[in-house]
């Protein structure tokens, strides 16, 4: 019985790199930045941990380790600074970085404002807006307010109901009834003192006159008037000697009236009311109103049960944060970077070109690890993990052999019996660093030998 294990035969025989990225921006644009040139290394940018700073939304002072601050780190410059070592292309982006410059402006007016005071505007808004503040938050003052109005409806009603005034109103009358009184004193006093050298009899007269003035009264006005101590005064003086000689005077004046006006003013308009119904429709409209109001303030006082309005609050702050990082991954995508590491192995566009989103912009192979892609004869099976030894001559050189490995990552029947197309991976990086095989290099199945295990 023959038990040798049989050897394979190979059909063909090729290199694949292991890892390739065609390379292409999210959005549209024109490639404004480029000096990638062919055959230039590439070093793989980690875009996972850079998402994950950004989602941390850092701030100015908190990478510097002495507190928060209200401005947000990753402006523009500093996301170019970050991207610049593993830039290969750019488009111009001036629209996107206005927009984000924009977006952490507003973020930190809003900080400022609002969102950096957050215990002082929960416990503010509690005292003002919670029930809990018998007689002196707004949920009390709404009850207050419809109660007054309620009483004072009440108050209109019964009003109308007790002088009968529950009807329609065709006219209105307007009654002035008006009583006017004035009054006035007016007292004169003087002396006089004199000498005379002779005697003579002296008769002098004085006419008095009121001092008091008064507006003259209106026309059709009853006025009643007593004037009093008014006339002529004399005084008589005879018999003087040479002596000194001596006159006294007083006056007095007053002077009293009034006035009495009634007026009545009848309107008639085309237009009649009903200030009975008038007033109970008022009541209903002012009822309707505080019950709006009062609903809003119960969906806004939710807001205030178990802390609820400081979450609240810090989630307003998250939802402005989570805009600013879409537009700063929306700046970092108008920046072509790989996620891999490997030689740019392809340039499809030039600077100043128009490149339309998902568009391939460049190639990266990755040849440090390749895929050797083979289809072999072999009578047996040949299972994944199975390790394959490849020996050949490369490019007829007079030298050793070369030699590699590496286990089956990926194995498939033909439709032909014992064809099987088999892809090894294995290390390409000779002694030196350099890599053994070129990227898809052809095998010489005549100078190439294989073996399964």
């Amino acid at each position: 019985m023959n038990t040798a294990k049989p050897i394979p035969k190979v059909v063909s025989l090729r290199v694949r790199p292991f890892q390739a990225a065609h390379l292409c921006f999210e959005v549209g644009g024109i490639l404004g930045e480029s000096d990638i040139e062919l055959g230039a290394p590439v070093a793989a940018f980690d875009f996972n941990a850079f998402y994950t700073t950004l989602s941390s939304f850092p701030t100015l002072r908190s990478l510097t380790g002495h507190g928060t601050t209200s401005r947000l780190f990753y402006e523009p410059p500093q996301i170019r600074g970050v991207a610049r070592p593993f830039a290969l292309v750019a488009l111009r982006a001036e629209a996107q970085q206005a927009a984000l410059n924009k977006a952490i402006n507003a973020r930190e007016n809003a900080y400022v404002a609002k969102y950096g005071n957050i215990d002082a505007i929960s416990s503010r808004t509690t005292f003002d807006y919670s029930p809990n503040f018998f007689g002196t938050s707004k949920p009390e003052r709404l009850a207050t307010l419809s109660k007054i109005s309620q009483q004072q409806a009440d108050l209109l009603i019964a009003a109308y109901n007790s002088e009968g005034r529950t009807g329609v109103v065709k006219t209105t009358s307007s009654v002035l009834d008006s009583i006017l009184k004035s009054s006035g004193t007016s007292r004169t006093t003087g002396h006089k003192g004199g000498h005379r050298d002779d005697k003579s009899d002296e008769k002098t007269a004085e006419w008095i006159t009121p001092d008091a003035t008064f507006p003259p009264p209106p026309p059709g006005t009853r006025i009643d008037v007593v004037n009093t101590d008014i006339g002529v005064k004399e005084d008589f003086k005879e018999g003087f000697s040479s002596e000194d000689s001596s006159e006294d005077s007083s006056e007095n004046s007053e002077s009293t009236g009034s006035a009495n006006q009634f007026q009545t003013i009848l309107n008639t308009d085309y237009g009649y009311r009903i200030p009975f119904l008038e007033s109970q429709a008022q009541n209903e409209r002012a009822q309707i109103s505080l019950i709006d109001e009062q609903f809003a303030q119960f969906m806004s006082g939710l807001s205030l049960q178990n802390q609820n309005l400081g979450r609240i609050l810090q989630n307003e702050l998250d939802s402005i944060d989570n805009d600013v990082f879409k537009l700063q991954i929306a700046y970092l995508n108008t920046i072509l970077m790989s996620p891999i590491s490997g030689t740019v192995t392809g340039i499809y566009k030039n600077l100043g070109e128009v490149v339309r989103a998902g568009e391939t912009v460049l190639r990266v192979e990755n040849n440090t690890d390749v895929l050797l892609v083979a289809t072999l004869i072999f009578r047996g099976p040949i299972s994944i993990g199975s390790s394959v030894t490849v020996e050949t001559t490369l490019f007829d050189s007079s030298g050793p052999p070369t030699k590699v490995g590496g286990p089956v990552v990926a194995v498939r029947g033909q439709q032909e019996d014992d064809h099987w197309e088999v892809i090894v991976k294995c290390n390409n990086l000779d002694s030196g660093g350099n890599p053994i095989f070129p990227l898809g290099y052809h095998f010489d199945f005549d100078d190439t030998n294989v073996a399964i295990t």
